[in-house]
């Protein structure tokens, strides 16, 4: 089902693209009429059901697997969470409290067992629920779009959207643990009339609230809103769902393993080693992932124990995991998938949210690679097994380039839709790996190629592949000459042609084997996606019918006149609150979760300041993706620490340490709004900002590349890359030039520490065991 997943996306995709009409000939007569969709809303219904039944029926696998696994041991505590070390299980763990190592009474351990020994059975139920509701939504669209909210809803209406709610609020606890569930729970509950006229309540909170049937009918029964929220599951079924499942594919297709490949070649060329390879790895498979805790364990598998092996103590492989994984959320194009839902919310071309992210992300990754790099080499975890890059490496991904010129061709040069560009981009890795494994399998073409290299070259830089082009060339050529030869040879010879049937005929099956897990992989991986969008949908829908979202914008946009100390609060005021609301809504949460609630909840009242629009919501969207690595509940950090074996709370500190300065970036960026909306100043603010960023990774690591500083220079770094980043709220030259001054400050003295001072390998080796910060 998750196969047929992916195929129903692709084929509405196409649907959208040719109104299933080719070469002039239309075969919509062909075509059942349930699959002729004449609004995207239907089309959403038939998603949204399908994709919470294949959650549950993998969900129910996966615990079956599981209960196989451990038939042989005591501890039966992850009974009712089945899933191994996913995204899903390790947020459950954290959401029900026992990430952190506990445990629970002997008599609720085993009500736990009990239900973990039928829950498997509950979740293929369910399944069945969310087809059968599916079906029902699907049959009545027509009545539900239109005559009900007339005449009313039936008694079986109401049940049918008592279903839904239950489905995509228990399929949000079991992906993704309490923590957002409780939300869908609490505006559920505060919502109904007997919770919200309570005397005590606030005037915040306070509200007249709707029955039991208003719920339901302004939750679920609605075809453009709440479950189904035109906006939030429109989005997520077609844009959203498209780029997932290209992951899927992408990674059955050997994406991932490449990614590896070719970190751990760089790492080879680094005196820090493979520790770069979790910031690369995971800046890379982040941003189309949807989630930091995915993300983490996914990369973190590999990337963790490498880290480890290097002699990099165990909190801190676990925070330079999670933080690298927490940034590659923001990564343009895809962002984590918030990007498609943030270009819709806002109401602007994609590729404008596209442009304002890339500063931003180039800011924090920069940081988090100078971090990570002066972290390295604080502690003295070097490595002196270096070697130089091998530049072969890439040719074992060459095929991958063609897919990603021809997203960004799309997507930038075409200014397509992200839907038309994705499916043009599956469409094209499809063609191209199938392609390339026939030319590898059939005709050696890999072999050929990397004979013409090895025969002058022992380890190639990057200027001796750029000298081979025109024999890498020639060695195609070669290649493609030999495939016209052979086929042309096998029309005259029986041999040729059994023998090269047979290659074909297996690298066919070996390469639509691979496409069929891909299929699979895509589905699976926007399956829990889908009952947490449909989760934020009802969320939405019910705390803006409440008019909370309007009231708790308007006390916000009140900080702005509290005076503290004899200062007023200004915009600053609300940017903490905003920054502190963003994280707290976003605990827990998947990226584009966590973005959607805090863009209904928190950016109305900074734009209503004056901050441009697109500047708040990357404001309020950085802060969202910060709250993976900040305690309490950290769940990228929480992941992390779970493969490396060590203490949650001290990879929690590394963390925070390690990611501070990206906590002040999105200030920056407000203060500077050049860094969003590019204009001539940009090519000013742009290097003064990185140079205050590295300023105070500087003083947060406590080194400058050749010695541990002392709290003066801390202090020191610290105001001047402030200065850097804020001097501008100084206005005009005078702004100008306190930044210049910082920036050339801090710039100045890392280059003294590089070049006069240098770094003592062993005396930073001897502070090894020392390193207890």
């Amino acid at each position: 089902m998750a196969a047929l997943l992916t195929l129903f996306t692709v084929y509405y995709a196409v649907f959208i693209l040719t109104n299933l009409s080719f070469a002039g000939v239309s075969f919509r007569p062909y075509v059942p009429s349930e699959l002729v969709f004449a609004e995207q809303a239907e089309y959403v219904v038939i998603f949204t059901g399908w994709g919470l039944a294949v959650y549950y029926l993998d969900y129910a696998r996966r615990a079956f697997a599981n209960r196989h696994d451990v038939a042989d041991e005591t501890d039966a505590s992850g009974a009712s969470d089945p899933e191994t070390l996913s995204e899903a299980s390790e947020e459950t763990k954290v959401g029900k409290g026992r990430g952190f190592g506990g445990r629970l009474p002997d008599g609720l351990d085993r009500l736990e067992r009990a239900y973990g020994r039928v829950d498997p059975y509950l979740a293929i139920g369910l399944a069945v629920l969310s087809l059968a509701t599916m079906a029902y939504v699907t049959a009545e669209f027509g009545r539900l779009e239109g005559d009900a909210h007339i005449l009313g809803f039936s008694s079986m209406d109401h049940v049918v959207g008592a279903a839904l709610i239950v489905l995509v609020t228990d399929a949000t606890r079991r992906a993704f643990g309490w923590i957002i569930a409780s939300v869908a729970v609490f505006a559920i509950v505060y919502s109904h009339e007997s919770v919200s006229t309570l005397g005590f309540l606030p005037d915040l909170l306070a509200w007249t609230g709707e029955d039991l049937t208003g719920i339901i009918e302004e939750a679920a029964l609605g075809v453009h809103s709440g479950v189904y929220d035109s906006t939030i599951m429109g989005i997520g079924a077609t844009w959203v769902a498209i780029f997932i499942m290209f992951a899927g594919i992408a990674k059955a297709y050997g994406l991932m393993e490449f990614v590896r490949r070719v970190g751990t070649e760089l790492g080879s060329t680094l005196r820090t080693g493979v520790v770069q390879i979790a910031v690369i790895s995971s800046m890379i498979m982040g941003s189309i992932t949807g989630s930091a805790a995915a993300n983490t364990a996914t990369t973190g598998s590999f990337t963790i124990p490498m880290i480890k092996d290097q002699g990099v103590r165990d909190d801190f492989a676990a925070s330079i995991e999670a933080v690298a994984s927490a940034g590659g959320q923001m990564l343009p194009p895809v962002m984590g998938v918030a990007a498609f839902l943030m270009a819709d919310i806002v109401g602007v071309p994609y590729l404008e949210i596209v442009q304002a992210g890339v500063i931003p992300a180039t800011l924090f990754y920069l940081s988090v690679f100078v971090a990570v790099h002066f972290t390295i080499l604080k502690f003295g975890w070097t490595t002196d097994d270096l070697s130089s890059f091998d530049w072969r490496v890439l040719l074992g991904g060459v095929h991958f380039m063609i897919p990603l010129a021809v997203l960004l061709y799309t997507l930038i040069v075409l200014r397509w839709t992200p839907l038309s560009a994705g499916l043009y981009t599956i469409f094209t890795i499809v063609f191209v790996i199938f392609a390339r494994n026939l030319l590898v399998d059939v005709f050696d073409a890999d072999r050929r190629v990397q004979r013409t290299l090895d025969r002058d070259f022992d380890r190639p830089t990057l200027v001796d592949v750029i000298r081979a082009i025109p024999r890498l060339i020639v060695a195609a050529v070669r290649v493609v000459l030999s495939a016209i030869r052979t086929f042309v040879w096998s029309l005259t010879s029986a041999a040729t042609v059994k023998r090269v049937g047979r290659s074909s005929v297996r690298s066919v099956r070996r390469t639509t084997g691979e496409t069929a897990e891909g299929l699979k992989q895509g589905g699976l991986e926007m399956a829990p996606l889908v009952g947490v969008l449909a989760a934020m949908g009802l969320i939405v829908e019910l705390l803006e019918t409440s008019g909370l979202t309007g009231r708790l914008g308007a006390r916000i946009i009140g900080f702005a006149d509290v005076t503290i100390f004899g200062f007023t609060g200004g915009l600053a005021l609300v940017l903490v609150l905003a920054m502190i609301t963003s994280i707290a809504f976003g605990l827990g949460m998947p990226t584009p979760a966590a973005y959607i609630l805090v863009a209904f909840l928190v950016a109305e009242p900074v734009i209503e300041l004056a901050v441009p629009q697109i500047t708040t919501h990357m404001f309020v969207f950085y802060f969202a993706m910060l709250s993976a690595i900040t305690p309490p509940v950290a769940i990228s950090v929480a992941v992390g620490s779970r493969i490396a074996g060590t203490s949650f709370m001290s990879a929690c500190v590394q963390a925070l340490r390690i990611g501070a300065p990206g906590f002040v970036i999105p200030f920056a960026f407000v203060a500077n709004n050049s860094l969003i909306e590019w204009s001539t100043m940009t090519l000013f603010a742009f290097p003064v900002v990185l140079a205050g960023t590295i300023g105070l990774i500087v003083a947060t690591v406590g080194f400058d590349g050749a010695r541990t500083l002392s709290a003066p220079m801390r202090l020191f770094y610290v105001g001047a890359g402030f200065a850097a980043m804020f001097g501008s709220l100084a206005g005009g030259t005078a702004g100008m030039v306190v930044q210049a001054v910082a920036a050339v400050a801090i710039i100045a003295l890392l280059v003294r520490a590089r070049y006069l001072v240098g770094y003592d390998l062993e005396h930073s080796s001897t502070s090894v065991d020392a390193s207890a910060e």
